[in-house]
């Protein structure tokens, strides 16, 4: 899974944080996601990766129309997510699965990632994860911390270490063969939950895949 010395993360880990604090991460949307969500057509397939308890995907799903596929290596988040879903009739699926060994067997609209920790040998496969599981033409929408947050005048929350955020550079490097609509470091005040809110600095992606 990784050559790293220790793992990135744990699915009992995040099982017992999303047991403990229902809606880790807030019920809201992602808020770049939902800013940046008129891109999609309306009624597209649309997948997330890291998607926890499905606060965004439940989102897109409602508000847009989108049939979104909600992949997390947590079974109690996507409990909650699917309990979401079918109280508010979404069109929402769930799959239980390690993005960092998943291999769909399909593509999607568009794929949206927002503040997934990864380490920096394990992050390659996931972008070209992202890119496969895209069709031409189609979206990714991307968010993480970047390491500026551990240095410069920022609230402490999210990892603790740099290699688990995402350098600009890197994220241009790895869509270098796609349309980069926008990848840009970002000072904000986020507002994602009780365990991500305060100021921070992030790296924002808008990729339209297979386009020039």
């Amino acid at each position: 899974m990784s050559d790293s010395p220790r793992p990135s993360s744990r699915p009992d880990f995040w099982d017992v944080r999303y047991e403990r604090d229902r809606h880790l991460f807030g019920a809201e949307p992602n808020a770049f996601v939902k800013a940046e969500a008129h891109r999609l057509p309306p009624e597209s397939e649309v997948v997330e990766v890291g998607a926890g308890e499905g606060r965004t995907a439940a989102w897109l799903a409602r508000e847009h129309g989108h049939r979104v596929t909600a992949v997390d290596f947590s079974e109690t988040a996507l409990k909650t997510a699917q309990e979401r879903a079918e109280a508010e009739h979404l069109r929402l699926d769930t799959v239980r699965a390690d993005v960092r060994t998943w291999r769909p067997d399909r593509q999607w609209d568009a794929a949206v990632v927002t503040f997934l920790q990864l380490l920096p040998d394990e992050r390659p496969r996931l972008y070209r994860l992202l890119k496969n599981s895209v069709r031409s033409g189609g979206w990714l929408l991307a968010e993480w911390l970047r390491p500026a947050h551990l240095t410069g005048p920022y609230d402490r929350m999210g990892p603790s270490r740099a290699d688990r955020m995402v350098p600009v550079d890197e994220v241009r490097r790895a869509f270098a063969d796609e349309h980069l609509a926008s990848v840009e470091a970002v000072d904000v005040h986020l507002q994602e939950g009780p365990h991500l809110t305060g100021d921070a600095a992030v790296v924002r992606g808008i990729v339209q895949a297979g386009a020039s």
